[in-house]
């Protein structure tokens, strides 16, 4: 697939601007050679970066409303979607990316999962490094770092959802089209930290993580969990497993 069709956004929004730099610093560390138009999604502000193009979208108004917008102002049909609390931790390996967006243009994909969680449920019988999430699996749609077919994208979305709103509602509505969705099987190709920030709070290890790659993270934008914190994240993260298993 020619590079041009391909985009990468990074969905964000002013009140995280604090961790646009440690995002980034990572990025362009472990993804020199990105071929790819790298775009911020933001409200108001940019971030100073040649190899970043910021959309802003004006006052927050809903996550779905204003991911939309995000989108609808990027050329490319196809674009990787990551969150900007997906730390970078290994380098990417440029050619095993190509090769994923290439398998998922030839098979009329709607989305390939770069982070397999979860991960797909049936193989690919023609490529071993990638499986078919099922109609009716539990998070069909997910956040996690994919490849989308924008359109597609554009089609799950609703306005005034929420993203925990967009993967429980948008996985529903997945059944409804004929684009396969597929998702690698093995380790992610674009490994990252997985996430930074839970509930506005940074969490110990990304902190630790910064702290050993040279980052300087500002802790006077916002505080890092509290073991108490950590005690409900946990509760709440067993409570999403079961509910996964329920639906699958």
């Amino acid at each position: 697939m020619n590079k041009s069709k391909v985009a990468i956004l990074v969905t964000s929004c002013d009140k995280y601007q604090d961790l646009w730099e440690p995002f980034f610093t990572l990025f362009f560390r472990y993804w020199q050679d990105c071929p790819y138009p790298v775009y911020l999604g933001t409200n108001h502000l940019k971030y100073d970066h040649e190899r970043v193009k910021t959309i802003a979208v004006g006052d927050e108004t809903d996550w779905s409303s204003d991911f939309r917008s995000m989108l609808e102002q990027i050329p490319q049909p196809y674009v990787i979607v990551l969150i900007e609390d997906y730390l970078l931790i290994q380098h990417i390996d440029t050619t095993v990316i190509e090769g994923l967006i290439t398998y998922m243009g030839d098979k009329g994909a709607g989305c390939l999962r770069l982070y397999p969680c979860p991960g797909p449920d049936l193989p690919c019988s023609d490529n071993p490094l990638v499986g078919e999430i099922s109609k009716g699996a539990g998070y069909r749609l997910s956040l996690q770092a994919a490849i989308w077919n924008k359109q597609t994208l554009l089609e799950l979305l609703r306005d005034g959802e929420s993203a925990w709103e967009l993967e429980l509602n948008g996985t529903k509505r997945t059944n409804d089209l004929d684009a396969p969705f597929l998702s690698v099987t093995g380790d992610s190709p674009i490994p990252y930290f997985c996430t930074g920030v839970v509930k506005g709070k940074w969490v110990k290890e990304a902190v630790k993580l910064c702290e050993t790659e040279g980052i300087e993270v500002d802790l006077t934008a916002r505080s890092v969990q509290t073991p108490v914190d950590r005690l409900l994240r946990s509760a709440m993260i067993g409570r999403l497993i079961e509910f996964i298993k329920k639906r699958c």
